[in-house]
């Protein structure tokens, strides 16, 4: 059986649809799993065991990028075609592909429910993971755990007992501010001496977080090392952000600080973790306080 996942970004959203190729891997042992991704994010569907093929969309490259991609998804011909991105680009590509049925998730948008079936609108707004879970179970007829096995390798870049920052979000209302993590660097470093502390980021967030306490990895890990990084943690830190969602998949306890999210939809669903917001106000991420992390974090280390 072969079978198309349309997912192509972006960091977050993908680990968070990363579940529906394992149901399909138990509903479907012998079938070969296509996913269509992002060039950038790739390395994201590497870590899924159960994905058997990747293709890549280049979307720098515009108009041209699309008919690239469309050219490498019509050499084959699909038992079935999942649009789990939900917009019209995605779903004008699930339609040109070849496929005896294609199904698109709930909470399309753009127009692109008039160009495949878009199953349960009624649960756009639920937890994004179970979203497209429930998209699986509409094709299958079945009902699957929630649940992603991730592969890494061990790290290099760092050893011993550390816990993982990830202090950079992409969206206004997400980031807390750096003189709130700089505050949870000394509470862990006068409690925990023995820890190492990693910032991990982009090249451009390298230096940002000044403390002679971290070992600043921004910008020195592909998404691989990353993941391995996050994998040996004892702890990760941080934001409604791509990485924290690789933490949580990868099982790692994981203390996220939610801001202006919508906590019901992008919240982690997977793993060991912990949500923290303010409940006056949610958009007033810094009002979450260092203290309140802390001891949110060091539940987990004990």
């Amino acid at each position: 059986m072969k079978i198309l996942i349309i997912k192509p970004s972006s960091f977050g959203d993908i680990v968070q649809a990363l579940p529906s190729a394992n149901a399909l891997k138990l509903a479907y042992p012998d079938s070969e799993i296509t996913w269509v991704v992002f060039k950038g994010w790739e390395d994201i569907i590497s870590l899924c065991p159960e994905i058997d093929k990747t293709i890549i969309w280049d979307k720098k490259k515009g108009i041209s990028g699309f008919f690239e991609v469309l050219k490498n998804v019509r050499k084959t011909e699909y038992d079935v075609i999942f649009d789990l991105q939900g917009l019209l680009r995605s779903a004008l590509l699930a339609k040109l592909a070849k496929g005896k049925n294609k199904i698109g998730v709930s909470g399309m948008k753009e127009l692109s429910n008039l160009l495949i079936k878009e199953v349960y609108p009624e649960n756009a707004k639920i937890n994004a993971t179970v979203r497209n879970l429930k998209t699986i179970n509409f094709f299958t007829k079945q009902d699957f755990p929630v649940d992603i096995k991730l592969k890494t390798e061990s790290s290099s870049l760092i050893n011993g007992n550390y816990i993982a920052l990830v202090p950079f979000a992409r969206g206004k209302g997400k980031d807390w501010n750096i003189e709130n993590y700089i505050k949870l660097i000394d509470l862990i470093n006068t409690k925990y001496q023995d820890f190492k502390i990693a910032v991990l980021g982009s090249k451009s967030d390298y230096g940002r977080i000044k403390s002679g306490k971290i070992i600043d990895l921004c910008g020195k890990t592909d998404i691989k090392q990353l993941a391995s990084v996050l994998k040996g943690a004892k702890v990760s830190v941080g934001a409604d952000t791509g990485p924290m969602h690789l933490s949580s998949a990868l099982k790692t306890p994981s203390v996220f600080i939610f801001g202006k999210s919508d906590i019901n939809e992008t919240s982690p669903y997977i793993g060991k973790f912990s949500l923290l917001i303010n409940k006056d106000n949610p958009a007033d991420i810094n009002k979450v306080m260092p203290e309140e992390v802390f001891a949110e974090a060091e539940k987990w280390i004990k």
